[in-house]
């Protein structure tokens, strides 16, 4: 788990960095939105999640966004006050203790969900998903993937044919109970982004189906599904 925190306050910034890469996280560290920026510019992957100390937030907000291209990617952003700074349900505002706790439990559980399939590759249908390289292929395309969406695609394709409720992909990609309405506004916004990234835009090509009331499930479209079919019936005879 990658965890960028914006924080000029060192002895906070130590504190956190100590605990999380106990869990075996890796922090990086800055003090504004100009060396977010460059770190954001240098890194291989993007970051898990963002921990910004508030009042960076208030006084460089428009530059902050910028550098960490929140309109490409849509990050976990957390405010370390208990200010209201959003209504954005991934962006709630929690002190810094509550930040750590919250941080830490999503790091093990991550670990704990993820790990065991970090060495196998994922198939259903023209979609391939590799743990292992962080990587989405769908139709021959590469198509990447911030680490949320990417994990929440992963969750899906381990339990492809399986309905999904939003409050257990909150549960394991984010680390705590949400409630049903907020994981609903959560998995809602990277359901549509995935969806755009990859193409699936009408009913003949989305494999991620949303089933009113219940949640979410990875499944090739029954068109696809056909056509795999009858191209094993035409090899067989």
């Amino acid at each position: 788990m990658d965890i960028l925190v914006v924080n000029a306050q060192s002895v906070w910034v130590n504190r956190i960095r100590s605990r999380l890469e106990a869990t075996g996280a890796r922090v990086s560290v800055a003090a504004n939105s100009a060396q977010a920026a460059r770190i954001m510019e240098e890194a291989e992957e993007w970051p898990d999640a963002i921990i910004v100390e508030h009042r960076i937030l208030e006084k460089e907000s428009d530059s902050l966004m910028g550098a960490l291209r929140v309109d490409e990617w849509q990050p976990i952003i957390i405010p370390t006050d208990f200010q209201h700074l959003s209504q954005d349900p991934t962006q709630v505002p929690l002190r810094g203790e509550e930040v750590l706790r919250r941080l830490e439990t999503l790091a093990i559980r991550l670990k704990g969900v993820f790990e065991p399939a970090a060495h196998q590759t994922i198939r259903v249908g023209r979609l391939t998903v590799d743990p292992g390289r962080k990587e989405v292929v769908f139709a021959a395309r590469r198509v990447p993937l911030p680490p949320i969406q990417f994990r929440l695609l992963l969750y899906l394709a381990l339990n492809a044919g399986r309905v999904v409720d939003q409050r257990e992909l909150v549960r394991e990609i984010w680390g705590y109970a949400s409630a049903e309405g907020e994981a609903r506004e959560m998995i809602k916004k990277h359901v549509r982004l995935i969806r755009h990234k990859l193409g699936w835009t009408d009913e003949s090509t989305n494999y991620l189906k949303s089933v009113r009331g219940f949640g979410y499930m990875l499944s090739p479209p029954p068109r696809a599904r056909s056509r795999k079919a009858g191209e094993g019936s035409d090899s067989s005879g």
